[in-house]
């Protein structure tokens, strides 16, 4: 119908003030209407304000009834859940699986052991002045976990090794305290194992660079690593070394091969 509103309540109001102008004395047929039809209107608009204003009771009375009915059941959740962790206590502490068969509750699962463990990231390389390396790496590290650290290297004379096992650590944070003289360059890589064993895949490859301004990339060689598996990984360049940090591990290096040639 054309002029009314929309809204429930609009209505109402809408027709509230207008009946009030049209029932006035000698006005009905003043605008093509009789008493009677105004009147009927004005009835109808009294029932149309009865049901909204009960529908509107019901509203909120249903919303403080939900309110009630949370709360309630939430009490009851929380009652009933702690005597099932109270039976699940009393089987633990008597070891007997029985008591789950007399309550009716099912006995709870065995931890599911994790099958997948997360690869070692953001390697990074950094010298010392007396020769070694300190490696660091970021990991998701679960309660148990350790890292295990491989290395291989390449030699003035151009000799690639196999990716061999060094350590395993619990940190994030490993020096290698017995790096060789006379090498070109030296890769790192890491991986994890939780206490079920798992091994995570191994991490990229990072390498430092002995002597040299900038990267290079490492011959290919076959990666071997603790318990024999395929180490994987690749080049990335590795840490460029500035000359005088290269002179100073040089100065190192020369220092230990002394050492051991005496």
């Amino acid at each position: 119908m054309p002029r009314l509103p929309d809204t429930d309540q609009g209505l109402i109001d809408w027709s509230s003030q207008h009946l009030t102008i049209w029932a006035a004395n000698g006005v009905p047929p003043t605008i093509g209407t009789t008493p009677e039809q105004i009147a009927a209107a004005q009835l109808k608009l009294t029932e149309a304000q009865a049901a909204l204003a009960s529908a509107a009771a019901i509203r909120t009375e249903s919303l403080n009834q939900t309110a009630i009915k949370d709360a309630k059941l939430a009490s009851l959740r929380k009652v009933v859940g702690g005597l099932v962790v109270q039976i699940e206590g009393f089987a633990k502490a008597t070891e007997n699986q029985g008591v789950y068969t007399i309550a009716s509750i099912p006995k709870p699962k065995d931890p599911t052991p994790r099958t997948e463990a997360p690869v070692p990231t953001m390697l990074a390389l950094r010298s010392t002045t007396n020769g070694r390396l300190v490696l660091t790496f970021e990991a998701n590290k679960g309660q148990g976990s350790v890292f295990v650290i491989q290395r291989r290297y390449r030699t003035v004379d151009g000799v690639v090794t196999s990716f061999q096992y060094q350590d395993t650590t619990a940190e994030k944070s490993w020096t290698d305290t017995n790096v060789p003289g006379g090498l070109t360059w030296v890769g790192y890589q890491v991986a994890t194992r939780l206490t079920n064993n798992v091994l995570s895949d191994w991490s990229d490859e990072k390498q430092f660079n002995f002597g040299t301004v900038g990267g290079q990339n490492p011959a290919s060689a076959p990666s071997t690593s603790e318990g024999g598996q395929g180490g994987g990984g690749g080049g990335d360049g590795g840490e460029s070394l500035t000359i005088e940090d290269a002179q100073k591990l040089k100065d190192a290096q020369t220092a230990k091969g002394k050492g051991q040639a005496g």
